[in-house]
């Protein structure tokens, strides 16, 4: 036995889920040589563009 304590409204649809974001392996690689290359104070930036 299951109770609810409300309405359940499974006629309406979730809303659907964002695409994900893909990254080639060369913008990685770019990515990666530009973090080792920058100094210690801009590798912060580099990781929260």
């Amino acid at each position: 036995m299951t109770s609810t304590d409300g309405p359940v409204a499974e006629s309406e649809d979730p809303a659907p889920r964002p695409t994900r974001r893909r990254f080639s392996p060369e913008y990685k690689l770019r990515m990666v040589a530009e973090y080792d290359a920058a100094p210690a104070g801009e590798k912060g930036a580099i990781l929260r563009r």
